[in-house]
């Protein structure tokens, strides 16, 4: 999420890393072979229109009982022409379609391809994702539980019952729960509304809870901060920021909690290892942006998640115009729209 710009963070869905969906190329690729097959109809259609004009044309009207009608003749050459020329355009018609259908055929056994390398190139991601997980693997908490609760299916492949949701929701917007034994740096909460970037801590990644529960315990914490207690409108903001909060880091999972790979990531290395403007935390918010829409009363550390949840509800509302009560949200915001495909935001 970028200040004045569509961008919060890439989505890291399964083939959307990639800037495309794989399951998009599987419904053209179908769309392709059924295109294949009836062209492949219609050419034995031609063909047999074909060997009957061939036939026609082949047909000596001049040897028939009518070649003794006046003016018959003239007619009988001018329909000779015309048999001939209907002839060659279906002859042409017959080796475009062919050509064609060959060229479309390709075209099916190419996309098929293109998916099978792309589905190849993920997995081997997984692969080198799930070495660097062992090899820094975080600390466990005195209880013995995961410090982050994290789940292992990635975005846009979380389940509800992802790796948090299980445990007590966070007893406050700076407090993480069981699951969490952190590295016990929490920002107080903070008494102004827009900070300057130098402000924005980077020192609480991992210490809040993940899963969609612990979502939902968030966003209606800072629903609450502000104040808005209509049902309609906090199931508005409910629905579109847990759709966010999915798309892009798969409901607080430690995974997708910083991006070092996409446009915003520049600038100097921080306290948590990823440059300056790189999007972070359940919302993905760049430091400028959390910064500018930062909320009184929540803490200055990028990755407290009521903190991150608060700075992208007033980015929403006020660069893209959301009404408070979250009624155009699904509208103006369609990364917050569950019924359509991920995008930037």
């Amino acid at each position: 999420m970028a200040a004045d710009s569509e961008n919060m963070g890439e989505s890291r869905m399964g083939g959307d890393r990639f800037g495309v969906s794989l399951a998009e190329l599987a419904r053209i690729q179908k769309d392709w072979q059924s295109i294949n097959e009836r062209m492949t109809e219609m050419t034995k259609k031609v063909g047999r229109i074909k060997e009957a004009v061939a036939k026609a044309a082949a047909t000596d009207l001049m040897a028939s009982q009518l070649a003794g009608v006046v003016g018959f003749g003239v007619v009988a050459v001018q329909v000779a022409r015309d048999v001939e020329d209907i002839l060659k355009r279906t002859e042409h018609l017959q080796q475009t379609k062919e050509r064609l259908t060959k060229e479309i055929g390709e075209d099916a056994q190419k996309i098929k391809q293109v998916i099978k390398e792309y589905q190849e190139i993920e997995r081997r991601i997984q692969e080198e994702l799930h070495k660097k997980e062992k090899q820094h693997q975080p600390p466990k908490s005195p209880g013995g539980g995961d410090r982050t609760g994290i789940d292992s299916t990635g975005p846009g492949h979380h389940k509800d019952h992802g790796g948090g949701g299980h445990h007590q929701p966070p007893k406050s917007p700076n407090e993480h729960g069981g699951d969490g034994g952190g590295d016990g740096h929490h920002s107080a909460p903070s008494s102004e509304g827009k900070i300057s970037i130098s402000q924005v801590n980077y020192g609480g990644a991992g210490s809040w809870k993940s899963g969609k529960e612990a979502c939902t315990d968030y966003i209606n914490k800072v629903l609450d901060m502000k104040g808005i207690t209509d049902p309609k409108a906090r199931a508005n903001w409910m629905r579109g920021m847990l759709t966010i909060a999915e798309r892009e880091s798969s409901f607080n999972s430690s995974r997708w909690l910083v991006n070092k790979n996409d446009s915003n990531a520049w600038g100097p290395v921080q306290s948590d290892g990823a440059p300056l403007h790189s999007s972070r935390g359940p919302w993905q918010c760049i430091p400028d942006t959390f910064a500018s829409y930062h909320e009184k009363g929540t803490s200055t550390d990028i990755y407290d998640p009521v903190a991150s949840c608060a700075a992208s509800m007033n980015y929403l509302m006020g660069h893209y115009h959301v009404s408070p009560d979250g009624s155009n949200l699904a509208a103006k915001v369609p990364q917050a729209n569950p019924a359509s495909g991920p995008h930037g935001y």
